[in-house]
């Protein structure tokens, strides 16, 4: 810009001759005119290309934090908000949002960008998330098969892809809105990203059904006794802090080794099976029904006393022993005994309550089974007189 401001410079001062000024100045407001368009050309060339920079530099940092996560993570939640922070980095979007399957609508559960609520739903087939979930296939519009639709970001264009794990639809990627349509190529490298997401979503479900498994009886599908000490543990300290009572309740088949000698043992495990199906079906949602091991059982009834520990044991005894179970063999009838211990006043500690309930069911048991016992030494035996002896 130098060289035509001292032309203009020179006129100014006399420096040309009339005959050649006027084409002069001509030329150098000409030459004015392009310097200043290449410097504002310039201008945004830098710009753009320090945008380019911040952005390669954004998408750097989410896929080093998107590989790191995918390799680490058992947390669904934490891969989603990775996947949604990279393929956004990745194509520039303005907001990505992840919609998890319902099975007959998507619901939008994570979000990255301004607008748009969590919690909102699409059917399957109802705008772009809708209609990939329902085909489980990979979109984006313009010119694509659906156009996004409330609660979808009202944008010019956009794209989304499916997630699977475990054979099935587990959700669905949408990305809205840019300067400038998406394209194939970046419908493909979505897709990509998504596969890389899958198989750690899957193997979250993998840890997950592991996890389930450790602490659950393969038999009845009761909580096993690992949980219930974890369980017990967490009830003992809310008992220590908020002064409440509780109550472990010891349950025993009576008669199984009888069962199983006269009608084999897969009949005594279809009966213990049953017996845990009504022990579930029974007790409040608040309690804990867990198998402690072979025939005996165990209710843990929070901020419960004895008195309502009776009353749910005497709920409980009716539901199990009501009806005979129908097996294979043909209809077997059920006879259970009893002991309570309430905390704190028969043990403060897991064990100890857990010693004490054995001990009020073992009296049980002495005293001619089908009944319950309590733990504390002042009380006698609470027989159940409408049940005959097994």
């Amino acid at each position: 810009m130098l060289l035509p401001l001292a032309s203009l410079v020179a006129i100014q001062a006399g420096g040309i001759d009339d005959d050649l000024r006027p084409g002069f100045v001509v030329a150098t407001a000409a030459g004015v005119l392009v310097a200043v368009v290449a410097w504002r050309i310039s201008g945004q060339v830098s710009s753009y290309v320090d945008e380019l920079d911040q952005s390669r530099q954004a998408f750097r940092g989410a896929l080093t934090r998107l590989g790191q996560t995918l390799e680490s993570s058992d947390d669904r939640r934490v891969l989603v908000d990775v996947v949604l922070e990279a393929t956004q980095a990745l194509l520039g979007a303005e907001r990505a949002v992840f919609f998890a399957d319902a099975g007959t609508h998507v619901v939008a559960k994570a979000a990255r960008g301004p607008g748009g609520a969590l919690q909102a739903r699409l059917g399957h087939g109802e705008g772009l998330a809708g209609w990939v979930a329902e085909h489980g296939e990979p979109a984006c519009w313009p010119p694509g098969p659906a156009q996004p639709a409330p609660p979808e970001p009202e944008v010019s264009t956009a794209l989304a892809v499916p997630l699977h794990a475990g054979g099935r639809l587990f959700g669905v990627v949408g990305l809205y809105g840019r300067s400038r349509s998406f394209s194939g190529e970046d419908l493909s490298t979505v897709t990509t990203f998504a596969r890389q997401a899958q198989a750690s979503i899957e193997r979250t479900f993998a840890h997950e059904e592991a996890r389930r498994l450790s602490i659950t009886d393969g038999l009845t599908g009761l909580w096993n006794r690992r949980h219930l000490d974890l369980r017990c543990s967490e009830e003992l300290d809310r008992a220590a802090r908020f002064g409440e009572e509780f109550a472990l309740v010891m349950i025993d088949l009576d008669d199984l080794s009888a069962i199983n000698n006269r009608y084999g043992h897969q009949v005594g495990d279809a009966v213990l099976v049953e017996m845990a199906n009504r022990l579930a079906a029974s007790t409040r949602r608040v309690d804990l029904v867990a198998r402690y091991g072979g025939d005996e059982f165990l209710l843990l009834l929070p901020r419960t006393d004895q008195r309502g520990a009776l009353e749910v044991v005497e709920k409980v005894r009716a539901a199990v022993t009501g009806a005979p179970v129908s097996t294979r063999a043909g209809p077997v009838p059920l006879s259970i005994s009893l002991g309570v211990a309430c905390h704190p006043g028969d043990g403060t500690t897991v064990g100890t309550l857990t010693a004490a309930a054995d001990a009020a069911l073992y009296r049980a048991k002495r005293s001619g089974k089908n009944q319950v016992c309590v733990a504390s030494p002042a009380a006698a035996p609470h027989p159940v007189a409408d049940l005959g002896e097994s």
